[in-house]
């Protein structure tokens, strides 16, 4: 049993790795629910087992308090945050029927992961085995400094949440498999990984990268970078192996 959520940011592909994770986990035979905590989103891929919409929907709170769609979120932020235990309650009660339970976060990344929602609910459920699943899309890695920035913010998401945070590429159907052999170059392969950084980046920029790569290999834990298309439910065997991985810690995320 297990608590999975989804994190990104907006784009990477969380809501679709929710629905189309939570059906390849039910064709495997597993009890799988599926929360949605994003109180802005319009049509999901997936019948949620719980919906941050029965307590706050973003467009009924923005026209009853005339707020714009920056303010409205903010404002649906504090909601949320008042009714954290009713939150706490429904997500345990669907763990105790459920073999996983895919928290789909909302849409803005700092919504959850960088405000008091994000730690205050992973706290009130750090009894459970809870995992992070940073998505990225792939298509964004243009270049090594773009790669140098992800796995920060993958990094500063894990520590900020206080969870196992597994960084994971998304949208491979669409991407250069070049973009997935950059990322695991820079945990495999540092010293290569600089002369990219020398070669593709310029100016301040590929000097911070380069600075940036030293520093984080200080902090990083041990990583096996997967990529997946979620769309096309391509190589979500991986991301269920290292999963599985951290959940029992008898794997090796190298």
């Amino acid at each position: 049993m297990g608590l999975i959520y989804m994190l990104g940011m907006a784009g990477s592909g969380k809501t679709t790795m929710t629905a189309m994770f939570g059906n390849w986990l039910s064709r495997r035979g597993e009890v799988v629910a599926k929360v949605n905590l994003d109180p802005g989103v319009m049509e999901l891929p997936y019948v949620p087992d719980f919906d941050v919409k029965e307590i706050v929907n973003l467009f009924d709170l923005m026209r009853r308090e005339g707020l714009g769609p920056n303010g409205g979120l903010l404002r649906a932020n504090e909601i949320i945050l008042e009714n954290i235990d009713v939150i706490v309650d429904r997500i345990n009660s669907l763990l105790s029927k459920a073999s996983y339970v895919l928290v789909d976060t909302p849409g803005q990344l700092e919504l959850f992961a960088f405000r008091e929602l994000g730690s205050r609910l992973v706290s009130k459920l750090s009894d459970q085995n809870s995992v992070g699943i940073f998505i990225i899309d792939a298509k964004n890695l243009e270049k090594p400094s773009d790669v140098v920035m992800a796995v920060l913010l993958a990094l500063a998401v894990r520590f900020h949440l206080d969870i196992e945070v597994v960084m994971i590429l998304n949208k491979m159907d669409v991407a250069s498999r070049k973009t997935l052999d950059l990322v695991r170059q820079f945990y495999s392969n540092p010293g290569l990984f600089l002369e990219e950084i020398k070669r593709q980046d310029g100016g301040v920029l590929g000097e911070m990268s380069a600075e940036l790569v030293k520093v984080l290999r200080d902090f990083l834990p041990p990583a096996r970078v997967i990529g997946v298309s979620a769309l096309r439910m391509e190589n979500l065997e991986d991301v269920f192996s290292i999963i599985h991985d951290v959940f029992c810690g008898c794997g090796d995320l190298m």
